[in-house]
Order: structure tokens, then sequence, then C-alpha cells
């Protein structure tokens, strides 16, 4: 995999650039920003998603995870609902042309059957308030495009996801509540989502 050549924003952080300008997060998303680049280069290879392959990231933010994946190839669409990021974000992506795709709304209101592929994978690190990261990949996953994902959740989610939808919860890894700025209140987990298998032996 390639790297682009980081930019002077990407090496002191913009999670941590926002948080010295006294950006004021929001609690009611469950708002956390990846602090590196080098964290959300780790989490795309723990996807293992296929070259090329389109992703849609739920909570985009500042858009360190959302340029790594395009920056590894993959055709991104990153839904954001914060309007105070409209400007950050798409000036990030817009050097991947039409590669990257950003839409501002709430994810539970797009048509993710009209904007992904067969075959599509959700990569996101999804908001820090359980019952509201369980909706949205349900949401996610009433796409009928959308085959598997690579989440980042708090440690409960994985009891919730198993026992509320119809998917495949595996925990497959950790992340540092200090990757993120805020840093997490809560224990951390990588989970892989997956349809379940609906066929009988």
């Amino acid at each position: 995999m390639i790297k682009q050549s980081l930019t002077v924003d990407e090496v002191v952080g913009a999670a941590d650039r926002y948080a010295a300008l006294g950006f004021q997060t929001r609690g009611d998303l469950g708002q956390h920003f990846l602090r590196t680049p080098d964290a959300a280069h780790a989490l795309l290879a723990r996807a293992g998603i296929p070259a090329g392959a389109h992703v849609l990231e739920v909570g985009a933010g500042l858009g360190t995870l959302s340029s790594a994946i395009a920056t590894a190839g993959h055709r991104i669409w990153a839904v954001e609902k914060d309007e105070r990021l409209r400007g950050h974000l798409t000036g990030r992506l817009a050097p991947f042309g039409t590669r990257a795709r950003v839409t501002f709304d709430d994810v539970r209101r797009v048509d993710l059957d009209e904007g992904l592929d067969p075959g599509s994978a959700l990569i996101a690190i999804m908001p820090f308030d359980p019952e509201l990261s369980v909706d949205l990949i349900r949401h996610v996953f009433s796409c009928r495009h959308v085959e598997y994902g690579l989440v980042v959740v708090p440690r409960v989610c994985a009891q919730l996801l198993a026992t509320s939808t119809d998917l495949d919860v595996e925990e497959v890894d950790g992340i540092a509540r200090a990757a993120f700025w805020p840093p997490s209140p809560t224990v951390l987990r990588v989970l892989e989502l997956g349809r379940r298998s609906t066929c009988s032996s």
C-alpha cells in the first residue's frame, strides 16, 4: 500500500489542532475524533477489504479514517451529520476526486441502496454511545449492498449487536482510549460484522 505524503495538518493531528482551538465536540452525536493517521491505517489493514472496494464510513468527522481509505485506493462514501465539519472534511477529501463522496446528513435519512455497490463494506468509528451505535449499524445493514463491516464501538456494543441484530459479530481487536480526542470514557473494541447465514444444513 502506497501512502500519500503526510501534510503538516496530518503530522500535527487534526483532532489535536481542533482541541487546541477549543472546538466543542457534540455529546449528542457521541463524537470523538481519531488522533493519528497511523491508527487509521492500522484499522484499515485489519479490515482486509478487497482492492478498490466501495466503503461507507458513518461519522467521518475530521476525515482521518476517510483519507486513509481513499489513499489505499478504495472508493469512500463519507457520511457526517455535523455541518460544522463541512469545510474541513470536504477539503480533506477533495484531492481524491470521484473516489471520495461526502454527504452531510443523518445516515438514517440517506438512501444507501442508491449510493453503494453490491458487496460494499462499512468501516467506521461509531459514536461512543452504545444505543446510538447499534441503531446506526442496524440501519446500515438494512441496505442490501452492505455485506460486511469493521467498526470501533464501546465494548458493550458487541453483546447488544449479537442480541438485537441478525449479524455475525466477532471481537477482533481493541484500541486505546487515548487514540481519540476527547479520550473515550469507556473501553473500546474493534468488531467484525457480517450477515448471518440463513442457509440450513
